[in-house]
């Protein structure tokens, strides 16, 4: 089965090396996202997908758009059987979705129709979900609206961060993804209409939900740090500098700090306490831009946040 494969983060990787590795397919090309500038250099860098598929003398195509006439071309040329999607990052208009016979299939990360969209492992933990999934679809038209073949579904496992999810439900997806392509090269396919009710939206994470907002409980507090550790950090203000909490500890109402009076985002010991809407949260790993994330106590050492202390 020849298999074009389109994808560009780490999510994407566990399942091309699993299509690279075995017998049954065949990767005659790969998609990516086009090389970005990075770094005090700003020089260009390219996908992991692309090292990858270099790696293996994969011919590597990185259009800015599927939408022209050159691009459809272009890919009918590799003459492949069928499409693989693991994150790629471009939409793929209706005749990529009908250029090959068995059309397009994705790898999602998400127990569908709950998170369709950009960000549903980010959007999963940010939302305190205890269950998830991963889910091959056959691609429609709509925004992860496609029929599921496959569905694994997994407990979400308590204080995981969202990369430490994504790692579990990429190699998680490349299996599934082998299992799901067996199916349909051996004509056993079935397909399960996604459900219209329990349809919610993961949108990109955004700039302002990375501050941390001390009028929420720990609960939700602790959500957001495992959401944006370790990159990119949830964080607080204190004396105008920016402090990111890449990991912190949940203290309950049960065993309080000493305190004399709790007002949101009052510092109430020199452990760094801090205290939230409800309960408290310790932060036990910081990271100041631009420097190594280190333990709460060595960190205190050469940033001192006192007892009393407030942080915005």
């Amino acid at each position: 089965m020849k298999v074009i494969f389109m994808g560009t983060p780490k999510f994407a990787v566990p399942a091309l090396t699993k299509l690279l590795e075995n017998h049954n397919f065949n990767v005659v090309g790969v998609y990516t996202k086009p090389p970005k500038a990075s770094g005090r250099g700003m020089n260009l860098v390219k996908s992991p997908i692309h090292v990858l598929a270099e790696e293996h003398n994969i011919p590597v195509v990185t259009p800015k758009t599927l939408k022209d006439t050159e691009a459809l071309e272009k890919l009918q040329s590799f003459a492949a059987d069928i499409i693989v999607v693991a994150a790629y990052g471009l939409i793929l208009p209706i005749t990529v979705l009908e250029a090959t016979e068995y059309g397009c299939i994705n790898i999602h990360p998400s127990d569908l129709p709950r998170w369709r969209g950009a960000a549903p492992i980010q959007r999963t933990i940010m939302a305190g979900d205890k269950q998830t999934a991963v889910c091959i679809m056959k691609m429609d038209e709509g925004l992860d609206t496609g029929d599921v073949i496959l569905r694994h579904k997994i407990e979400v496992p308590e204080n995981i961060t969202a990369a430490e999810l994504e790692n579990i439900l990429a190699n998680l997806g490349a299996d599934k993804l082998l299992d799901a392509l067996l199916l349909i090269k051996n004509n056993k396919t079935t397909y399960e209409k996604q459900k219209e009710e329990g349809v919610t939206y993961a949108n990109k994470i955004d700039r302002s939900e990375e501050k941390i907002n001390w009028q929420k409980s720990a609960v939700e507090i602790i959500a957001q740090i495992r959401t944006l550790s370790p990159y990119p950090g949830a964080y607080f203000v204190y004396n105008n500098e920016i402090v990111k909490v890449i990991d912190a500890a949940h203290i309950g109402t049960t065993s309080p700090p000493p305190y004399t009076k709790v007002i949101p985002g009052l510092v109430m010991d020199n452990n760094l306490t801090i205290a939230c809407g409800f309960e408290f949260i310790r932060p036990t790993l910081l990271q100041c831009p631009g420097r190594k994330m280190i333990y709460t106590d060595a960190f205190l050492r050469g940033f001192p946040i006192p007892k009393e202390a407030k942080v915005e």
